[in-house]
């Protein structure tokens, strides 16, 4: 658990390439990390990305980049204990990942922008991680970074290939609404998994690899 808490919040004004704290934009990558493509062969979408805030201990600094395709919805099922080598590529429950949840160490490569999303900046606001609305006790339902999980249906504990306890990272809140479609690109025309929402508007639990291992070890725990 991570005692820096930042709610994570959308706002109206449009993202340029650059900026870091982004629905939709320019992914900011390492050196010769390439955009993520789907097994179906469908190039994923940017659903969001972020600077992860200095004082989040384990990931300060990390540029957080997650994908989804724009065509193939379904949530990650649950897995537990130690993953499986690669389980990024290949989740132990499902047949394949459509999605792509990437913890850059060195991100500092502006791509081309995302077809598929109306490009919105991010902004993060520091919060104390506590909700005390009768029936809603313990950590923040919203969409964060940092703090602790409010987890729906009990506390999920899984260990990396390389032997690391993954540890919590980001939440997104469940049916959070990721905004419109582009109007100006054809690749958004053939968008139709944005209606099912994030791994189908679970609430999600992004749980990382502290030891980074492997930009891509991160394993979203889907509950509801």
């Amino acid at each position: 658990m991570d005692a820096h808490t930042y709610i994570i919040r959308a706002g109206a004004d449009p993202a340029a390439a650059g900026d870091l704290d982004t629905i939709g934009g320019s992914p900011v990558l390492d050196a010769g990390q390439p955009w993520p493509v789907c097994p179906c062969g469908a190039r994923m979408a940017l659903y969001f990305q972020l600077r992860v805030p200095a004082d989040v201990t384990h990931f300060a600094g990390d540029q957080l980049l997650v994908f989804q395709c724009p065509v193939e919805s379904d949530a990650c099922f649950q897995a537990s204990g130690q993953l499986p080598p690669e389980f990024w590529d290949h989740p132990p429950a499902n047949d394949h990942a459509h999605w792509r949840i990437l913890v850059q160490r060195n991100a500092t490569e502006i791509t081309g922008p995302d077809p598929y999303l109306r490009p919105h900046r991010l902004t993060l606001e520091r919060a104390v991680d506590i909700d005390d609305h009768p029936g809603y006790e313990g950590p923040l339902q919203n969409f964060k970074v940092g703090g602790a999980p409010h987890w729906f249906q009990g506390a999920e504990h899984l260990r990396c290939p390389c032997g690391t306890d993954l540890v919590f990272l980001c939440q997104v809140a469940e049916n959070y609404d990721f905004g419109e479609f582009r109007h100006d690109t054809p690749q958004a025309d053939a968008a139709i998994a944005f209606d099912d929402g994030f791994l189908l508007g679970n609430m999600v639990y992004l749980l990382a690899c502290p030891a980074h291992c492997h930009p891509a070890a991160v394993y979203p725990v889907c509950q509801n």
